[in-house]
C-alpha cells in the first residue's frame, strides 16, 4: 500500500478490509509474534489471513511473505502487490459527496481570492488551512486506532503484535 512515511492508508484499509496484521512504519512488528496470532487464529477456525504492508514498513511485504513461507509452520503465504489501477475502487456515496464538499470550498476560496490552503474536514464542517500549517509535516498514527485493528482482527490482549 502507499505509505512510505505514514501508516495510515495501510491502517484504515486492514481495518475496512478485515485483515489480521498491518505492517506500517511506525510500528516495528515481531513477525514470530504475527505468526503466533495467525496460529491462535488457525486453532478457532480461521482458514486463512491478511496483512496489509504499508510501503515503509520496516517488515516490508516481500520480507513477511518469505518468512511465512520459510517457516515451520504449515502456513502458506501469497503475495499480492496491488498497482495503481487497483489501487482505487469505485467511489461510495460518501466519497462522492465529500469530493463535492472540498471542490466546492476549494473554489469558493479561490473565488475570494484566497489561495495557500488546505481544505479539510473538521467535524462536520469544511474549513481552509494554511499550507504552511500542514506542509512537511507528520501527523502520527492514532494508536488507538492500531489497537482496534487488533481487536477487530480477533486477536487477544495479550498477544499483540506490536
Amino acid at each position: 500500500m502507499m505509505g512510505r512515511d505514514c501508516g495510515y492508508l495501510a491502517l484504515m484499509s486492514a481495518i475496512a478490509g478485515g485483515a489480521e496484521a498491518v505492517l506500517v512504519p511506525e510500528v516495528e512488528p515481531q513477525p514470530e509474534e504475527v505468526m503466533s496470532a495467525f496460529r491462535m487464529s488457525w486453532e478457532q477456525g480461521k482458514p486463512h489471513f491478511i496483512v496489509v504492508a504499508a510501503e515503509g514498513a520496516v517488515f516490508t511485504a516481500e520480507q513477511f511473505n518469505d518468512f511465512v513461507n520459510g517457516s515451520t509452520d504449515a502456513f502458506e503465504s501469497r503475495l499480492t502487490v496491488l498497482g495503481h489501477v487497483q489501487r482505487g475502487g469505485s467511489p461510495t456515496a460518501v466519497d462522492r459527496i465529500l469530493s463535492s464538499r472540498l471542490g466546492t470550498a476549494a473554489v469558493r476560496a479561490l473565488a475570494d481570492g484566497e489561495s495557500g490552503v488546505m481544505i479539510g474536514l473538521q467535524g462536520r464542517r469544511t474549513e481552509r488551512v494554511p499550507l504552511e500549517k500542514v506542509a512537511g509535516q507528520v501527523r502520527p498514527l492514532d494508536p488507538e486506532l492500531y489497537e482496534m485493528a487488533e481487536v477487530l482482527a480477533g486477536f487477544p490482549e495479550e498477544t499483540s503484535y506490536r
